[in-house]
């Protein structure tokens, strides 16, 4: 405080100098203020020479008039601290300088030391309790670096040094209480900051050393003290302390006292604290660490585990990291009944160097006395386990894998009843090993309802994990999609899962999304009692990358080029360059299999990354100046690929199995093209091969490719003329403005290139976008020039063609028997042909022709071969438009059952192929079935859905229909004019008619 009367005053100086009145906001100074009242703040209610203050300000360089100077300096002080509310005599001038006239409590430099000295004493007079509580309050006075903005005098620096050694003394002091106290676990994460922070700082390391042992990882404590011995060593020439060294010795030997006993010390609630420290008897069952957070959906994974261990005696769970290997072993072990052992110890590998003797490592971790290392170790441990049923959990092998597996055989042969489980990301390869794959945590695929988003483990885990950083975190309507998104991006993959939801205390879930493209930026909050290599995504995988050998870096970083798989062949293909050789690539493939970096699928011989695992090394492969080399032959081989396969995926189901195989893979294909200057030819080229592809199946994604390769640069006319054409056809049941205006420009370009051919081709095309609207005559006219145009060819295919446009102009006038006899002229024709996809599409048409000429029953029957056909030979857009009509077709008889399944099938895959069309027909169908039912406004809104997506690109008749229902389900409630009643006991018919 300041004087005994007047508003209260206080200062800060343990960070940027402050100046506080009463309850105000901290007054902002001038940087020529603040080291004035810095100085005169450290010597509160004392008198400062004019002489030390000008020192203070101006050093060895003080300006011509000092006295004047600091006189001025002094006076805009005064002035600051009245306007700031202070009280004007607060400084006063006293011979031979200044005096700031407040008490030291003032002042929280003062206050900190004052909070110290009480802490100490309480240390021993009132227990750890009291002396805790005074250093947290003591260290809640620092703001940042102790005048932190103050420059770089001398007497500045020395005051900053003289307090930042008090506040570290007494952050050693707390943690030292903490271990006092039993609580080693809170200390550990603050201990490893600070060896880092003070790398030669001995009490700190003595400290840590004291937090691992006791939290039952010695391993790791006799790392620390090798750390800090060589450092020492490298940097000053000397050993560590008597001290220290007698306690490493401790270590070894199990032989470090036991904290005093202490009165219990306060705690904050939150999750226990950390196992007290280990004694020399054998650990039991109940010494294994508390779990202190829920285990998600791994039920069944445990009981698999467990059936494992009852069948083997030795049991390795393999998987990447951060997919929850160590999480479901303790889970395992902890529900491990007395049929399968009476005994049960865990050894922690993660800490153990490579090059350790593992046996007395893991001796070490038992409390197992050796005679010596290596031999002797591995037989006092076989003495030691003898014929006792024991159950041996070791965790974390992948980085001593070998030395692991010498000594598990030793183990297994020479103790009949133990049983070992490992943790590892490859299988130790031992006599007798079975291997358990821990696979990533289930994912929703594609959009469900909130029940079934809530079940899933991977969205139950997020939600999990959000609630303990942010309780009031809801799963609902609209969390939940956002979250599944989130999962299915992480793979499902716990750590990473876990680490994203931990953002949730600061970022809501669709900003998570968002920014998951920089996963390995966000994913940095890993609880700070963990391994260091599980605190942050890219920590984990620098952990298993820095395991693997320099071919299989190398072949680990290009396969991220890779989009959805790849097989052998793409490996070796693309691969195989600078340093890596064809015939190698087998070899180090399965290696990384082995390693639980590559996933592979035995049915189909395929292999993939998981995303977060492509993500990381492609990062690396840009390290390495690798990226461009690799995606250009990424992009010559799938190029050829797509020639080979592309042009025969019409009469061919292994062609068309082949490219959707590796569809991903062209989509990355033609990015590469975008990314090149030279890439329009290139890119065309690989247009030209997946055309075929693009039509029966993702046609939104070839008239986004090709409009972008047309974007990108110049191409030669022909070329130019023909991906034109090709944007026109992509768009003819769903045309737009964009792909009307590219078939007329093809068009164009054809005829003034003399193509008959093509002109024809694109004349055609023109007239198929006029199924909807326009003039009608005229592009009968137009399908009549095509014709001549093309002549007398054989072409089988172009001949169905024509008969299908010329089919579609029919049932858009209304002409259904006509319509429908073109229908069966062009799948004739089309069947001839040798094409295996377009038939359904002519069926489903066929079936619509045959409906509305009053046929329902020849309709049903032609529609239910259409979708037998469009299933046998996979056709996405046949598929959805036969459906939808046939659930159309079935509401027009009464017949409900079975439909609404029907149209969310033909939906979801209307959805999935980008087929507005179909999704709008769905909704009509939705909206039908609710009018039925007398809920109008279901209706309503499905119609008005329906209306927006065909935006009148329908059969005029359809479109008619439509608009009709919409209008009487709009009025029905009340969302437009009064319709009467009756009609709705009719709904079903009417909006088919």
């Amino acid at each position: 405080m300041s004087r005994d009367s007047g508003p209260v005053v206080s200062f800060g100086v343990l960070g940027t100098v402050e100046l506080r009145v009463a309850d105000r906001p901290a007054t902002p100074l001038a940087p020529a203020l603040r080291a004035l009242l810095a100085r005169l703040v450290l010597a509160p209610g004392r008198v400062v020479s004019a002489d030390a203050l000008a020192d203070a300000l101006w050093g060895d360089q003080p300006p011509a008039d000092a006295t004047n100077a600091l006189q001025l300096r002094v006076s805009k002080l005064r002035r600051a601290l009245v306007s700031a509310g202070a009280d004007g005599d607060l400084l006063v001038t006293r011979a031979p300088g200044y005096q700031l006239a407040v008490a030291s409590d003032a002042v929280d430099a003062y206050r900190f030391e004052r909070l110290l000295e009480r802490a100490r004493t309480a240390t021993t007079a009132d227990g750890p309790a009291a002396a805790l509580a005074c250093y947290d309050e003591a260290l809640r006075l620092w703001r940042g670096p102790a005048l932190a903005d103050v420059g770089d005098a001398d007497w500045a620096l020395a005051e900053t040094a003289r307090l930042a050694e008090l506040r570290l003394g007494a952050v050693e002091d707390r943690l030292e209480l903490l271990l006092a106290a039993g609580r080693q676990a809170e200390a550990v994460a603050d201990l490893e900051h600070l060896v880092v922070a003070h790398p030669l700082r001995e009490r700190l390391h003595r400290l840590l050393m004291l937090a691992l042992y006791r939290g039952g990882r010695q391993a790791e404590a006799i790392t620390a003290y090798h750390a800090l011995r060589h450092r020492l060593a490298d940097e000053l020439g000397i050993d560590p302390a008597p001290e220290l060294q007698a306690l490493a010795e401790a270590i070894l030997r199990q032989q470090v006292p036991a904290p005093a006993a202490t009165p219990p010390p306060a705690r904050p609630a939150g999750p226990p604290a950390a196992p007290p420290a280990p004694v020399p008897d054998p650990p039991r069952r109940g010494d294994l660490p508390r779990r202190l957070s829920s285990v998600v959906g791994r039920q069944d994974d445990v009981h698999r585990v467990l059936d494992r261990l009852r069948e083997a005696r030795v049991v390795t769970l393999t998987g990447p990291g951060g997919v929850g290997k160590t999480t479901l072993a303790l889970e395992a072990v902890r529900h491990a009944d007395d049929t399968l052992a009476d005994r049960v110890h865990l050894v922690r590998l993660s800490a153990v160097p490579a090059g350790t003797d593992l046996p007395e490592a893991v001796a070490g971790q038992l409390n197992v006395a050796t005679g010596g290392p290596g031999p002797a170790a591995t037989e006092a441990l076989v003495a030691w386990l003898g014929a006792d049923r024991a159950l041996l959990l070791v965790d974390n092998c992948e980085h001593v894998v070998d030395e692991v597996a010498e000594l598990v055989e030793r183990l297994v042969a020479a103790c009949p009843a133990v049983t070992v489980l490992t943790t590892s990301r490859e299988a130790l390869a031992v006599p007798g090993e079975t291997q358990l794959a821990v696979a990533p945590l289930g994912v929703p695929d594609g959009p469900a309802d909130l029940a079934r988003l809530g079940d899933s483990p991977a969205v139950a885990l997020f939600v999990d994990r959000a609630r303990a950083v942010r309780p009031g975190f809801v799963l609902d309507a609209a969390t939940a999609p956002i979250v599944a998104d989130i999962c299915r991006q992480l793979d499902g993959m716990p750590l990473a899962i876990e680490l994203a939801a931990a953002r949730v205390k600061a970022l809501p879930p669709v900003e998570i999304a968002a920014r998951l493209h920089d996963r390995f930026a966000l994913l940095t909050a890993g609880a700070r009692t963990s391994e260091a290599r599980h605190r942050t995504l890219r920590a984990t995988l620098d952990w298993s990358h820095d395991l693997l050998t320099e071919a299989e870096r190398r072949l680990l970083r290009r396969l991220a080029v890779f989009r959805g798989g790849w097989d052998l062949t793409a490996a070796e293909r693309v691969c195989a360059f600078a340093g890596l050789a064809p015939d190698e690539v087998l070899d180090l493939l399965f290696r990384l299999v082995d390693r639980s970096l590559v996933v592979p699928d035995p049915a189909t011989g395929r292999f993939r990354l998981l995303v977060t695992i492509r993500e990381y090394a492609a990062a690396r492969l840009a390290e390495a100046g690798e990226t461009a080399t690799a995606r250009d032959r990424h992009l010559t081989h799938f190029t050829e690929l797509a020639e080979r396969y592309g042009p025969h995926v019409r009469a061919d189901a292994d062609a068309w199995s082949r490219i959707s195989d590796e569809h991903d893979n062209f989509r990355a294909a033609v990015d590469r093209c975008l990314d090149r200057a030279d890439g329009v030819d290139a890119g065309l080229r690989l247009a030209d091969a997946l055309f075929r592809f693009w039509n029966y199946g993702p046609r939104y994604e070839g008239i986004r490719a090709l409009t972008a390769l047309l974007a990108t640069g110049e191409a030669a006319p022909a070329a130019r003329a023909a991906a034109l054409q090709r944007i026109g056809l992509l768009g003819v049941y769903y045309p737009t403005a964009q792909t009307r205006a590219a078939a007329r420009e093809s068009l164009a370009e054809f005829e003034r290139l003399g193509d008959r051919g093509n002109t024809a081709t694109s004349r055609l095309v023109v007239a198929w976008e006029g199924q909807y609207d326009g003039d009608p005559d005229g592009y009968r006219a137009m399908v009549a020039q095509a014709r001549r145009e093309m002549g007398d060819t054989d072409d089988l295919w172009w001949h169905g063609t024509v008969c299908y446009v010329e089919a579609l102009l029919d049932l858009r006038a209304g002409d259904f028997a006509r319509s429908a006899e073109q229908w069966r002229r062009s799948l004739d024709l089309t069947r001839r042909a040798g094409d295996r996809l377009l038939p359904a599409g002519i069926l489903a048409h066929l079936g619509v022709a045959l409906r509305e000429a009053g046929r329902p029953d020849e309709a049903i029957a032609v529609l239910e071969e259409a979708a037998a056909e469009a299933r046998r030979n996979p056709s996405p857009h046949a598929l959805a438009f036969t459906l939808v009509q046939l659930a159309h077709t079935r509401l027009d008889r009464g017949e409900v059952e079975g439909v609404p399944a029907m149209l969310a099938e033909a939906d979801d895959t209307a959805r999935r192929s980008g087929n507005p069309r179909c999704q709008a027909w769905a909704a009509w169908g939705r909206a039908r079935i609710g009018y039925a039912d007398g809920d109008a406004a279901t209706a309503a809104d499905e119609c008005r859905r329906a209306v927006e997506l065909l935006e009148e690109r329908e059969f005029p008749w359809a479109r008619r229909r439509l608009r009709s229902l919409t209008a009487e389900a709009a009025a029905a409630c009340g969302r437009g004019p009064a319709v009467d009643a009756t009609r709705r006991t009719t709904g079903l018919e009417n909006s088919a008619r």
